[in-house]
C-alpha cells in the first residue's frame, strides 16, 4: 500500500503540471495577445481622437502601464505573450540592417561618425535600461 502512494502522488503532480501548461498555452497566451493588441489599438484611438504628436503604440504602452498600476490587469496575464513577442522582435529589424549594409549607406567615407554615434547611443541606452530595470526589480512590494 505504501509503495503505491508515492507513484499516485507523482501521477497527480504530473497531471497538475500538465494542466498548468495547458492553461498557460490555451488561455493565458491568447488573452495576453488580446490585451497587448487592445492596448495598442487604444493608443492609436487616443492619438487620433486627441490629435497628439506621440505615436499610438507609445500611448498604448502608457495605457497598459496605467492598467497595471491600477491593478485592472495582472502583469502575469501578458507575461507569456510578451516573452514570445520579444523572442521574435530581433527578426523584425534584420531587414533594416541588411539593406543598410548592402547598399553601403553606413559604410560611406563620411558616415563613419554616424556609425560611432549609433554604437555609443545603443550602448548607453542598454546601460541605462539595465540599471533602471535592476533598480525597479530591487524595490520591494512594501515600498509601494
Amino acid at each position: 500500500m505504501t509503495s503505491k502512494l508515492p507513484s499516485l502522488v507523482n501521477a497527480r503532480n504530473a497531471v497538475s503540471v500538465e494542466n498548468k501548461l495547458q492553461r498557460r498555452l490555451y488561455i493565458e497566451l491568447p488573452f495576453g495577445f488580446i490585451v497587448l493588441l487592445l492596448s495598442l489599438l487604444s493608443g492609436g484611438g487616443i492619438k487620433s481622437w486627441l490629435h497628439l504628436p506621440v505615436p499610438g503604440n507609445v500611448l498604448g504602452l502608457f495605457v497598459l502601464l496605467l492598467c497595471f498600476r491600477l491593478r485592472l490587469i495582472p502583469p502575469q496575464l501578458v507575461e507569456e505573450a510578451s516573452n514570445r513577442l520579444l523572442f521574435v522582435l530581433p527578426a523584425l529589424f534584420i531587414p533594416i540592417y541588411v539593406s543598410a549594409i548592402g547598399q553601403g549607406q553606413l559604410w560611406s567615407p563620411t558616415n563613419w561618425v554616424l556609425l560611432g554615434t549609433l554604437l555609443a547611443a545603443t550602448a548607453s541606452l542598454w546601460i541605462f535600461v539595465g540599471h533602471l530595470a535592476q533598480r525597479l526589480l530591487r524595490r520591494s512590494p512594501q515600498d509601494e
